[in-house]
This record gives C-alpha cells, sequence and structure tokens, in this order.
C-alpha cells in the first residue's frame, strides 16, 4: 500500500508549471488608457508592464489579487503622443496545473480626452 501512494505522488498527471502570458490591445486610435479583468484557473504570481514607452511599467492592480484567480489591470499615459496599433499592455506570469483556462473581459479603452474607443483585447501564451 505504501508503494502505491509513492508512486502516485511522483507519478502526477497535474504537475504545477510556470507560464507567461502577454497582454495585447489592437486600438485604431491613441490609446490613453485601458482597463481590463482576466480571469485564470491558475495563481497570478507576476504582472509585468508592456512594450512601448507609454506601457513599460506594470499596470494597476489590487496585490492581493495574486492570491486568486482573477485580477482587474488599468494603465494610462499622459504622453503627448499616445500609440496606435497592435500594443503589448502587459505581461502576467501564471502557475498552473492541468487543463489551463483563461478569460478576458475589456472594461474600458480611451483616446485622449477621454473618447470611448472600440479596441481588440487578445491573449497570447509566450513560448
Amino acid at each position: 500500500m505504501k508503494a502505491l501512494i509513492l508512486l502516485a505522488c511522483l507519478v502526477s498527471p497535474q504537475e504545477a508549471r510556470f507560464t507567461a502570458v502577454d497582454v495585447w490591445i489592437e486600438s485604431p486610435k491613441p490609446l490613453a488608457a485601458w482597463q481590463l479583468e482576466i480571469r485564470t484557473s491558475g495563481t497570478i504570481v507576476g504582472v509585468e508592464g508592456g512594450e512601448p514607452k507609454a506601457y513599460a511599467e506594470p499596470p494597476y492592480y489590487d496585490p492581493a489579487a495574486l492570491q486568486g484567480g482573477r485580477i482587474v489591470l488599468a494603465a494610462f499615459t499622459t504622453d503627448a503622443a499616445p500609440p496606435t496599433g497592435r500594443i503589448r499592455v502587459a505581461r502576467l506570469h501564471l502557475r498552473e496545473q492541468g487543463a489551463a483556462d483563461m478569460s478576458s473581459k475589456l472594461i474600458a479603452a480611451a483616446a485622449p480626452g477621454g473618447a470611448r474607443l472600440d479596441v481588440k483585447l487578445e491573449l497570447l501564451r509566450v513560448k
């Protein structure tokens, strides 16, 4: 019996793994501010900023959200010329076990001056 329990511990089908997910926003106009929600079956262990200078710093979030599978991220820029096009606004680091589920919901995106933007949100795993 002890051998079976030990064997089950050694060959666990749900070993933990660490992955990263890039958060992309595609905006046809300058992106001055954004807010989104991400839910995951894994544990969020870190949040990094994005690529363009305007969003290089990590977005705002509640650090307590790192303990659960839901996080709200938000950022804004006061740059005179906010980025347009496809923008990597953040990178999430996750600890996952088994099948990993992830969903996202855009809460708001705005142009300079506060006009609402219709943008595309995309999550891509880093390889």
